[in-house]
């Protein structure tokens, strides 16, 4: 591996934890569907959200389509209130590695597929994104991972050129396009998804410290 530079956090259980089963049921109970159905519907209608071609009461909308549920506008408010609220609960430990590692002299960026509204949301609840060098939203830039042109403009955001760059992804889709534009990229999951079922993570925090700041647990 080449001497890196700087590390790529994906916001989505890296940076934050998963949402719980709980919250999940309050937005799906809506909808008429269990929480796994749910899911397909939810995720099969976010990229244009996430590039920022759909907007969110367009989305919750769609979402109530296909679940064969009627949304009035009104309804979308509280939605994207709960949606928000189930997203932006951080991941201290790897909060705190990201602090290490810029301590360390390492560039650190945020690289995310997320929308509009949950930024701010986010911004409002948190006060750490700043520390973080880079931040690319798709939203802002119109592109999602894992397209190549994402990556490709973190890196050049960073000063950096890809094999200098390391990225943390909790899809392995993601992290496999990271590694096409010539990343280093690993998968990461802040915690077992309780409804996903995910969580198997390709590196440990631990593991992340013994290879960029050579300190072995």
């Amino acid at each position: 591996m080449s001497k890196l530079k700087a590390v790529v956090f994906d916001y989505g259980k890296v940076l934050s934890l998963p949402p719980t089963l709980e919250q999940w049921q309050k937005v799906s109970t809506r909808f008429g569907k269990s929480v796994q159905e749910f899911q397909t519907i939810y995720w099969g209608n976010r990229e244009g959200l996430d590039r920022g071609t759909l907007d969110n009461v367009t989305y919750w909308q769609k979402v109530g389509r296909d679940c064969g549920v009627e949304i009035s506008e009104a309804e979308t408010r509280q939605l994207i209130d709960d949606d928000n609220t189930q997203w932006t609960n951080e991941n201290p430990e790897m909060l705190s590695f990201a602090r290490e590692l810029r301590r360390a002299g390492y560039k650190t960026a945020i690289l995310s597929n997320m929308e509009q509204r949950m930024l701010e949301a986010l911004r409002r609840k948190v006060d750490w994104l700043d520390e973080f060098e880079v931040q690319i939203y798709s939203f802002e830039v119109g592109a999602v991972k894992p397209e190549a042109e994402i990556y490709l403009l973190s890196c050049q955001r960073l000063g950096c050129r890809p094999h200098e760059a390391l990225f943390l992804d909790d899809k392995k889709v993601n992290t496999e396009g990271a590694k096409k534009v010539g990343m280093a990229s690993y998968v990461f999951h802040s915690a077992v998804d309780p409804v996903m079922k995910t969580g198997e993570s390709e590196i440990t925090i631990a593991e992340l410290r013994s290879l960029l700041l050579g300190q072995g647990q």
